[in-house]
């Protein structure tokens, strides 16, 4: 069962992707998108139910699900196609990764609350960054097709302080939800710097200080475009680094 839902959850997400390209403003795409999220909240509930314990790509499948959730709903009252039509199929690449599982990945386990509810939040806030990026990288393909005066070639999105508002506010959020992730890993986690961790607690940390100056430097010196793009793509890729990079060192390769 747990197979099939991933497989049927994958398959879904790919047709998903291809009517928010071709099809963006039609009420059937939107329907697709809907049943794209009921499917992969499905398969992820499979897992869950199904497998001892969960790991690192079962984490990315949850990040993924959150993300796409957040832009179906943001596409509403913004147009966000071009978005969509890109995320649907990288969550269906995570779906299908759990699906055929390519590592023998360590099972993680948790029977602290505690500890379950900071992987939880810091899941939210992962998904809020790499949404925010999403409509980072809009904004600056925009930005730059409007300074370059090539009219002809500008994308189907909401015009630029639409999208420089949204990305603000999923980074606001997110920068406060990552703020409790490390407050709760502090508290409930008993060595953040132990050796298994050391590498995802320093970048978590050097993210957490991008981000924080570029809201800092919004507020104060109305930090905006292509510096706050950069600023948040940096961010996000240590914040990366740090979760995938040291699981994969540690699950994969048994760094």
């Amino acid at each position: 069962m747990t197979q099939l839902s991933l497989w049927l959850a994958c398959i879904v997400c790919l047709i998903a992707g291809t009517a928010y390209f071709f099809r963006p403003k039609s009420l059937y795409t939107q329907y697709v998108g809907a049943i794209a999220i009921v499917t992969h909240t499905f398969a992820l509930t499979q897992i869950l139910l199904n497998r001892d314990g969960f790991n690192f790509l079962t984490i990315g499948l949850l990040i993924a699900l959150i993300g796409n959730s957040l832009l179906w709903l943001s596409n509403r009252n913004k147009d966000l196609s071009l978005l969509l039509g890109a995320a649907f199929p990288l969550g269906a690449i995570m779906i299908a990764l759990n699906a055929i599982e390519p590592w023998d990945l360590k099972q993680l386990h948790s029977n602290s609350w505690g500890t379950s509810a900071h992987i939880l939040i810091a899941s939210v806030a992962y998904s809020l960054f790499a949404t925010a990026c999403g409509v980072g990288i809009l904004l600056a393909m925009q930005e730059y097709q409007l300074k370059h005066h090539k009219l002809k070639q500008l994308l189907r999105v909401p015009p630029l302080q639409v999208l420089e508002r949204l990305m603000f506010e999923f980074i606001w959020a997110a920068f406060i939800l990552l703020t409790i992730t490390i407050a709760t890993g502090f508290y409930f986690i008993e060595d953040m710097f132990a050796q298994h961790l050391v590498h995802k607690t320093f970048f978590t940390i050097a993210s957490w200080f991008v981000f924080a100056g570029l809201l800092l430097g919004r507020y104060i010196a109305g930090w905006r475009g292509q510096l706050a793009v950069k600023l948040t793509l940096s961010g996000f890729f240590l914040l990366m680094l740090g979760y995938f990079g040291s699981k994969i060192a540690l699950q994969i390769l048994q760094y």
